[in-house]
């Protein structure tokens, strides 16, 4: 283990960067151990959905988005980082973002100050279109990663995508759903900083899309409401070369590179994974690739509004036992 120098306040700093990224209904499924001044990011698997995730694609994707939020903390110290994807000692350490000693790259610093107005937005947008230039700026924040954003917006392929999202919406099971509602509006959320709270869900779409995925579907949440939403949402499709765990973390760095290379310009996204979860789905949503080809997250995107942000665990809950002696 190399010798540490950064601060407590530094490491704290750095973590809740890291802790800052998204992850499936919000389960936050990792934890962090220090090795020096290097993060090691691991799967908590106890974190990890059975029946919505059974590969774990999604819990590394959710810890590859982590270990790029842990680089802009770095950055934000002037520390230049490089991520090693699963550097051993076992199945769930899945990264390890070390320090180089060369300088950050200078565009990260201002993505570090959007980590905390990053939102997954399940309101509607507004109407305003997405400008070109910015959605040019986020294919190539993809790209920087070993990744790619594909826009889908001609017809057949748009209505198409959505029709999956809504195939796959009718094919949830009711095992599904219950799972999902032990982390979506769950009956003890008041004490709870994980999970998405009835106050983040969003309205139900007062005419269902498929683009906006309503996670308490078949649910009363008293107070929700329905509201329209934006008449003709952007989606995307993130996809990656490959489909193993190595891909998924890819997929996971580059996602947290174009959230918040959104953010910074006004744009939000939510999620519309249902066709992912699906094998069969899933080929057809990568069927129009031209690229990548192997679809890891689909995104509805425009611009957003604020919106509440879902909570997120005590550090002291995210670090390794050893850490805490």
């Amino acid at each position: 283990m190399s010798s540490a120098t950064l601060t407590p306040e530094q490491r704290e700093r750095i973590l809740r960067a890291a802790t800052s990224a998204p992850s499936k209904h919000n389960t936050q499924p990792w934890w962090f151990r220090w090795s020096g001044d290097d993060l090691e990011v691991h799967i908590d698997p106890r974190r990890t959905l059975r029946l919505g995730d059974p590969t774990g694609r999604e819990a590394h994707i959710a810890c590859g988005a982590a270990a790029f939020a842990a680089r802009l903390g770095y950055a934000s110290l002037g520390l230049g980082t490089e991520t090693v994807l699963l550097p051993g000692g076992g199945p769930l350490s899945v990264a390890l973002v070390r320090v180089t000693g060369s300088a950050p790259d200078p565009r990260f610093d201002t993505l570090y100050w959007s980590l905390p107005s990053r939102r997954t937005h399940r309101a509607p947008f507004r109407e305003t279109p997405i400008p070109s230039l910015v959605l040019e700026n986020l294919r190539d924040a993809a790209r920087d990663e070993g990744a790619w954003l594909r826009g889908v917006e001609q017809e057949p392929a748009y209505e198409r995508l959505l029709t999956l999202i809504r195939e796959a919406t009718g094919l949830e099971d009711d095992r599904l759903r219950e799972e999902r509602a032990r982390w979506v509006d769950a009956p003890d959320a008041v004490h709870r900083l994980d999970g998405v709270p009835a106050g983040s869900l969003g309205p139900r779409p007062l005419d269902p899309t498929g683009a906006v995925r309503d996670l308490a579907v078949g649910r009363d949440v008293p107070g929700r409401g329905t509201i329209a939403f934006e008449s003709r949402p952007a989606v995307a499709v993130l996809e990656t070369r490959g489909d193993t765990p190595l891909a998924w973390l890819t997929a996971g760095q580059a996602l947290m590179r174009v959230l918040v290379t959104g953010t910074r310009y006004g744009v939000a996204a939510s999620f519309a994974n249902q066709p992912l979860e699906n094998a069969e789905l899933r080929a057809e949503v990568g069927s129009e690739a031209r690229h990548y080809g192997t679809a890891q997250m689909v995104l509805r995107l425009g611009m957003g509004v604020e919106v509440p942000p879902t909570p997120r665990r005590p550090l002291s809950e995210v670090l390794g036992p050893e850490e805490l002696a």
